[in-house]
C-alpha cells in the first residue's frame, strides 16, 4: 500500500471538489488527471496552483506537452519548463513512466524549438509555442527542461535511450522526472528537520551578539546525503529558484565532474549558508565535529548542493573523496531575534537573481494589503500555500496585473516574474492600496479568461492570444475615465463603486480597447490585414517597448476607432 499516492489522490479530490469552475464536463477520471497535473506543476514551479492554472495546455493537440512555463533570463537566456502528465486511478502497484510518453516529449522539442518545423497545436499550446519562438527568433538561447510528472516510476531503460539518442552531451536540454512523492514531500515541507551534519577537518565556532556559528568544511558526500534525505525540505527558506541550465550551473558541474578541478572546489565555490533554531556538538573534540541540528535549513547555496546531489547521483563510479564545500551554519531563534532570519537571508542573497517573493512576504506593504484586502471581502496572499482557491490574490498574481495595469508596462508583466519582487518592487508595491490592487487583478483576470474565447471581430482573434496585458492596461485606463477619478483617489471609500462600474462595463470596455488594439497593429504592422501576421510576430510585438511608446503611454489610441 503507497500512503503518498493516496494523500495525492485524496487532495486531487479535494481540489475538483473545491474549484468545479476549473474542471469542466463530468468525466471524473479526466478531471482527476487535470488536478493531479496542475498540483504537480505548482509542486515543481513552487508557486501557487492559483498562479499555476494559467500555465496548462493540456487537451486534444497540445503538442506532447501539458504546461509550458517560460522566463526571461539574464545574458539572452530563455528557461522553459515543458510538462507532460501521466496519472493513474489504479492507486495500486507500481508502472514506468511510458516510454513511447518519454519519445514523444523527445519529439516535442526538436520540434518547438526549432522554429521551421511545422506541429499541429491547439490553441494554448500554440499561444506557448509561439512565444518561445519568437524568442528564438530575437536570438535568445533556450534552455529546456521536459518535467516528466507521474504517481509512478521514472522511465525504464527504453526511454532512457530515446533521450540519449536525441540529447547526448547536450547541454541545453536535460529530463527530470517528479512523482506523487516528489508532491508530497513539496507539501509537506513545512516540517521542521532535524539531522546531524559531520564536518571535516578542522572548524570554526564562534559566540558574538548572542548568537552562535559554526564555520567548516562539508564533504560533497555530506550534501548529497542531506540532499537524498530531505531534498527540497532543506530550501524552503531559500528564496532562489533552480533555474536549471546556465551559466553558473554549468560550470559548478563542469567542476565536479573533472577529477582534477574537483579536488579545489572548495576554493572554487562561495558554498552554502544554512540556519538552524539549535545546533550541539562535542567542544572537546579537536577536529571532525558532528553537529546535532534542530530545524535545518539552507538558505543560500541551495543551487550548488541541488547541483551535488544530481551530479553524485548521475556519476556513482566517481571519487568524491577529498572534494570539500564551504559551509556556514547559524544558530538563530527567530522568537528571540525577530527579523534576523530574513536580513540574513538577504544579505546572503542579494548578489545573484533570486525570486524575493518569500523574502518581501513580511514587508509593510505586503501586511497592508492583506490587511485591506481581508476587510474589502478578499484573501491576498503574501505568502505561498498549498491551499487551492481561485477567489484568492497570491502576490504573484497581484504584482503582474498592478504592473500591467496600472503601472503602465504591460510588455514586461508577462516575462519579468522573477523580478517582480526584486528590481521592480518599488515600482509596483509602492503607494498601492488593497482597492487599486484588487481592481487591476479583477481586470487582468476577466482579460486572461476572454484570451481563451474565440472572437468573431475581424483581426481581433490574431492578437487575442497575446494582447491581454495590453488590453488591460487599456480597460484601467477606461475604468478611471469613466469613473472621473485619477489613480491616487481610487480607495477603499469608492471601491465598491468603481466595482460595480466595471462589472456593469467591462464587455464594452473590453471591445473598445480590443477594437482599438486591432487599429494599432495595422498601423505598428503596416498591414490593411493582421491574418497576414503569423503568430511568432504578434508574440514579439507585445514582447517589445515600442507598442508601448508609440500608441498607448500617450493615450493616442483613444481616437483610433472611438
Amino acid at each position: 500500500m503507497d500512503i503518498a499516492k493516496q494523500i495525492i489522490d485524496q487532495r486531487i479530490n479535494k481540489i475538483i471538489d473545491d474549484n468545479p469552475d476549473i474542471f469542466e464536463g463530468a468525466d471524473n477520471e479526466r478531471n482527476r488527471s487535470r488536478a493531479f497535473l496542475l498540483l504537480g506543476v505548482a509542486a515543481y514551479l513552487d508557486i501557487d496552483m492559483t498562479e499555476a492554472v494559467q500555465y496548462l495546455t493540456d487537451g486534444g493537440n497540445d503538442g506532447g506537452f501539458d504546461a509550458a512555463y517560460i522566463v526571461e533570463a539574464q545574458d539572452s537566456q530563455l528557461h522553459v519548463v515543458l510538462f507532460q502528465s501521466k496519472y493513474s486511478t489504479k492507486l495500486e502497484g507500481n508502472s514506468n513512466f511510458p516510454a513511447n510518453a518519454v519519445e514523444k516529449a523527445v519529439n516535442t522539442i526538436k520540434c518547438v524549438f526549432d522554429p521551421s518545423a511545422q506541429i499541429e497545436l491547439n490553441v494554448q499550446s500554440r499561444r506557448k509555442v509561439d512565444e518561445i519562438r519568437s524568442f528564438l527568433l530575437d536570438g535568445a538561447v533556450p534552455f529546456v527542461t521536459f518535467v516528466m510528472l507521474n504517481n509512478g516510476l521514472t522511465w525504464n531503460r527504453d526511454g532512457q535511450n530515446y533521450i540519449d539518442n536525441a540529447f547526448a552531451g547536450q547541454e541545453q536540454v536535460r529530463f527530470e522526472h517528479f512523482s506523487h512523492s516528489d508532491i508530497l514531500r513539496y507539501i509537506n515541507r513545512e516540517q521542521p528537520i532535524h539531522t546531524r551534519i559531520s564536518l571535516s577537518g578542522k572548524s570554526v565556532q564562534e559566540n558574538f551578539n548572542y548568537k552562535r556559528v559554526i564555520l567548516g568544511r562539508v564533504s560533497v558526500m555530506e550534501i548529497y546525503k542531506l540532499m537524498e534525505e530531505f531534498g527540497e525540505g532543506l530550501l524552503e527558506k531559500n528564496i532562489r529558484r533552480y533555474l536549471g541550465k546556465n551559466v553558473v550551473n554549468d560550470g559548478i558541474a563542469r567542476t565536479l565532474l573533472d577529477a582534477d578541478k574537483r579536488q579545489n572546489f572548495f576554493f572554487f565555490n562561495n558554498g552554502a549558508t544554512m540556519i538552524c533554531r539549535k545546533f550541539s556538538f562535542n567542544g572537546l573534540q579537536e577536529q571532525d565535529w558532528i553537529v546535532k541540528t534542530n530545524d535545518l535549513q539552507i538558505i543560500n547555496g541551495g543551487q550548488t548542493c541541488k547541483i551535488i546531489h544530481q551530479i553524485v547521483k548521475e556519476n556513482p563510479d566517481l571519487d568524491f573523496t577529498g572534494t570539500y564545500l564551504l559551509v556556514r551554519l547559524y544558530e538563530v531563534e527567530d522568537t528571540e531575534n525577530q527579523g534576523i532570519i530574513q536580513d540574513i537571508i538577504y544579505a546572503t542573497n542579494s548578489q545573484n537573481p533570486v525570486d524575493f517573493r518569500d523574502l518581501k512576504s513580511n514587508d509593510e506593504r505586503q501586511i497592508n494589503l492583506e490587511t485591506g484586502a481581508r476587510d474589502l471581502g478578499y484573501i491576498y496572499k503574501r505568502k505561498r500555500d498549498n491551499v487551492f482557491h481561485t477567489n484568492a490574490i497570491p502576490s504573484t498574481v497581484a504584482a503582474e496585473a498592478v504592473f500591467a495595469v496600472w503601472r503602465e508596462s504591460p510588455h514586461l508583466a508577462k516575462y519579468k516574474r522573477n523580478e517582480f519582487f526584486d528590481k521592480y518592487y518599488p515600482v509596483i508595491f509602492d503607494q498601492l492600496n488593497a482597492a487599486q490592487m484588487i481592481i487591476a487583478v479583477l481586470i487582468f483576470r476577466y482579460c486572461d479568461g476572454n484570451r481563451k474565447k474565440e472572437s468573431l471581430q475581424d483581426g481581433v482573434r490574431e492578437h487575442r492570444l497575446y494582447s491581454q496585458y495590453f488590453l488591460a492596461y487599456m480597460i484601467g485606463k477606461q475604468i478611471l475615465q469613466s469613473a472621473g477619478i485619477r489613480l491616487k483617489e481610487l480607495t477603499h471609500a469608492n471601491f465598491f463603486r468603481i466595482r460595480e462600474c466595471f462589472e456593469q462595463k467591462k464587455e464594452l470596455m473590453y471591445q473598445k480597447a480590443e477594437t482599438a488594439m486591432t487599429e494599432i497593429l495595422k498601423d505598428y504592422f503596416n498591414q490593411s490585414e493582421l491574418s497576414e501576421i503569423d503568430g511568432r510576430t504578434m508574440a514579439a510585438a507585445f514582447r517589445r517597448f515600442d507598442l508601448m511608446e508609440r500608441y498607448l503611454r500617450n493615450d493616442s489610441w483613444w481616437s483610433l476607432n472611438m
